[in-house]
């Protein structure tokens, strides 16, 4: 299982946080099919020759080209093929050299991707604070294991980098550790807001599903309590905070239990919230404008958001100190 996971990590770094479509769009006589296509940054765009004299693909307004991309389909079964960037936006126009003034062009929208955040569930009541920083929770004989991809990002689906995570659960028996720090732990997401828990599959608690406690926080004060759950688990029926949604995406699982699994936790977490001037980074004014709000209802000093401005904003200014991303 080890050789097989490492691989498979090494395939979702090299795949990105999500998972990118393909758009075909066919040249066909002096026309695109489609010629309007909406797409997401990160997205690949396949062009085919299908019939008709040799074409390009170059874009460009009003058949002038402006750079951005140009390829050749001169014969059959030729194709070109396009990442959209990772910073596109808008309207990207494109055409054919040898045909556009006879109407064969296209259009690439851009759209702004939209990540829904992750549902949130019930803390219960067996969390404590200041648990041990560490990603592996695991002891001497556990099983089965886990291994658990977490990526974090935010309700604009950027990466949170630094994302706090604090994890706890049972152990393999159901029962939680309330007395030290057994299958306890936080650790921080990497700059791409990804991370690695290893534990253990956690075991039934009375009248629960198997499950396990989660909150993260990025680089606001907002902390999202949640539960992770396991799909095909029989108890999952009868739990009441269960919720499809929250279920582990099952990668790989052998004979003895031990799964590879991953979840994308899409936080509150808005792109330099206290960045209050608009500066594009957070720093003195921000502070000041806090500090001259204080105590009040201000909004020019609060960077939380929550209608107060308190030491929590304070809070908030120093938490995001430097450049926005």
């Amino acid at each position: 299982m080890r050789s097989m996971h490492l691989a498979t990590v090494a395939a979702l770094i090299l795949a990105g946080w999500a998972s990118a479509d393909t758009h075909v769009v066919v040249a066909n006589d002096t026309t695109f099919s489609p010629d309007i296509i909406d797409v997401l940054p990160g997205d690949t765009i396949i062009w085919e020759y299908n019939s008709g004299y040799p074409h390009t693909v170059t874009s460009g307004v009003d058949c002038m080209a402006d750079g951005l991309f140009h390829g050749e389909l001169q014969n059959g079964g030729d194709t070109f093929v396009w990442d959209v960037p990772l910073d596109a936006s808008g309207e990207i126009a494109y055409f054919c050299e040898p045909h556009c003034m006879m109407g064969m062009d296209g259009i690439i929208a851009v759209v702004e991707a939209e990540c829904p955040l992750t549902l949130p569930d019930v803390e219960g009541p067996y969390w404590m604070p200041d648990s041990p920083q560490r990603s592996n929770l695991r002891e001497p004989g556990d099983g089965p294991l886990l291994d658990l991809n977490i990526t974090v990002v935010n309700q604009d689906c950027v990466p949170v980098p630094n994302a706090w995570i604090d994890i706890w659960h049972t152990d393999p028996d159901g029962n939680y550790d309330n007395n030290g720090w057994g299958y306890r732990g936080h650790h921080f997401a990497d700059m791409m807001g990804h991370s690695l828990l290893e534990t253990v599959i956690p075991g039934l608690y009375p009248g629960r599903t198997a499950h396990i406690h989660v909150k993260v926080q990025g680089i606001s004060l907002n902390v999202l309590t949640t539960q992770l759950y396991f799909p095909d688990v029989p108890q999952n029926d009868d739990d009441f905070f269960y919720h499809p949604d929250l279920e582990v995406t099952v990668i790989d699982e052998d004979a003895d239990g031990n799964m590879l699994a991953e979840f994308t936790f899409i936080i509150d977490d808005p792109a330099c919230q206290a960045d209050l001037d608009q500066s594009g980074e957070v720093g003195v004014d921000d502070m000041l404008a806090v500090i001259a709000a204080f105590n009040s209802a201000d909004p020019s000093g609060d960077a939380t958001l929550d209608g107060w401005v308190d030491v929590n904003d304070v809070l908030a200014v120093i938490n995001g100190w430097g450049p926005c991303p």
